[in-house]
C-alpha cells in the first residue's frame, strides 16, 4: 500500500483546485444551446429568444435556441437531464416540470436530475373565451358551466402542463365540471380557440393578447394575484366577489436549468448572466408586454420555488383527482 504524504497531498488538491479553476475561467469557450422542449411558436420559446441573444452577448459564444418537442415537454427535458454536465445545455423549465412527475412514470426527477440557474419570469393565465360562448364575465361562464357540465371544452398545450394544471385547479374550486382537450404546443391551441372548436383558454397573455384586442376573442379573467397591465380591465378571480374564491391564485413561470452535477463556477456564471440579462430595462419590457412579471431569483431561491412547487403541485393533484388525458 502506497502512502501519500501531507506535502503530495497538498500538491494534489492544489492541482484539482487549479483545474477547476481554470475550467471556470475558461466557460464558455463553445457555442451553448439552450433547449425548448415545446414545438415553436409559443409564449415560453419567446422568452428563450429574448434572453439568448442577450446572454450570447454577455458570455461571448453564441447561444442557440433548438426545439426539442414532444411527450408535452418530457423529451426536451430528458434530453437536458442525460447531457453532459458540462454547463453547454441549458433546458427551458416551466412549473410543468413540477406537476408532470405526479401524474405520469418518467426517466426523470426535477430534484434529482438538474441544477437550477434561474428564474426569466413568472405569469398568471388569461381565461379567454370564443365569442359564441354565452358569458361576458366569469360569473355567467361559471353559472353556464355548472348549468351546462361537460359542455364547455377548454384547450392546453399538452397534458400535465402550467395551463392544464390551472385550468384544473379552477374546475376544482369553482365546482365546474369543463372538459379537457391538449394540444400538442400553443400555436394549434391558439388555432382550436380563434376557430372555436374549444370554447375556452387558460393561457399566457402571449398567444390570445393580440386576438383579445382584436376582438376575436373576449378575455373573462385573470388567475394571478393582481391584474395585468396589458389587460388592466380584466378582473382576477379572487375579485369577482360572486365566485366566492377569495383566495384563488394560480401563477405558473418560465426559467434555466442544467444537468445534476455541473460544475459550481459554471452553474454560478450561468447564474450571474441570467440575473444580469433579466435586470436589463429593455429586457423587462418586452417581457411586460408580453403579459410576463420578469424575475431576478438564481441558483437556490430558484431552487426553493422548485421544491415548493413539488410538493404543492402533488398536494393538489391528489386532492383534485387531475390525470393525463
Amino acid at each position: 500500500m502506497k502512502f501519500v504524504t501531507p506535502s503530495k497531498l497538498i500538491f494534489l488538491l492544489l492541482l484539482s483546485w487549479l483545474g477547476t479553476l481554470s475550467w471556470a475561467q475558461s466557460f464558455p469557450n463553445k457555442p451553448i444551446r439552450f433547449i425548448v422542449p415545446f414545438p415553436p411558436g409559443g409564449g415560453a420559446e419567446s422568452t428563450v429568444r429574448l434572453v439568448a441573444q442577450k446572454m450570447s452577448d454577455g458570455l461571448g459564444q453564441p447561444v442557440v435556441v433548438e426545439t426539442r418537442p414532444g411527450a408535452g415537454g418530457n423529451i426536451g427535458t430528458e434530453y437536458v437531464a442525460r447531457s453532459q454536465p458540462d454547463g453547454y445545455t441549458l433546458l427551458l423549465a416551466t412549473s410543468g416540470m413540477t406537476i408532470q412527475p405526479h401524474l405520469a412514470r418518467l426517466n426523470w426527477d426535477p430534484m434529482r436530475d438538474f441544477t437550477p440557474i434561474g428564474l426569466i419570469a413568472s405569469y398568471g393565465l388569461v381565461i379567454a373565451a370564443h365569442p359564441s360562448v354565452p358569458a361576458q364575465n366569469m360569473q355567467e361562464l361559471v353559472s353556464y358551466a355548472k348549468a351546462n357540465p361537460g359542455k364547455l371544452t377548454y384547450g392546453s398545450s399538452g397534458s400535465g402542463g402550467p395551463l392544464h394544471m390551472g385550468a384544473e385547479l379552477f374546475n376544482y374550486q369553482a365546482g365546474t365540471r369543463m372538459l379537457h382537450i391538449p394540444y400538442k404546443g400553443n400555436a394549434p391551441m391558439t388555432l382550436a380557440i380563434l376557430s372555436g372548436e374549444i370554447n375556452l383558454v387558460f393561457d399566457s397573455q402571449v398567444g390570445p393578447l393580440p386576438n383579445i384586442r382584436a376582438g376575436k376573442l373576449k378575455a373573462l379573467a385573470m388567475t394571478g394575484k393582481k391584474r395585468s397591465p396589458n389587460l388592466p380591465e380584466v378582473p382576477t378571480i379572487r375579485e369577482v366577489k360572486e365566485l366566492n374564491l377569495p383566495n384563488f391564485e394560480y401563477e405558473s413561470w418560465n426559467g434555466v436549468v442544467v444537468a445534476a452535477n455541473t460544475p459550481a463556477d459554471v452553474v454560478q456564471k450561468l447564474s450571474q448572466e441570467l440575473a444580469r440579462v433579466t435586470a436589463l430595462p429593455d429586457v423587462r419590457e418586452k417581457l411586460m408586454a408580453m403579459g410576463y412579471d420578469p424575475r431576478t431569483e438564481i441558483k437556490d431561491e430558484f431552487g426553493a420555488i422548485i421544491a415548493n412547487d413539488f410538493k404543492r403541485f402533488g398536494q393538489v393533484i391528489r386532492e383534485v383527482g387531475m390525470k393525463l388525458d
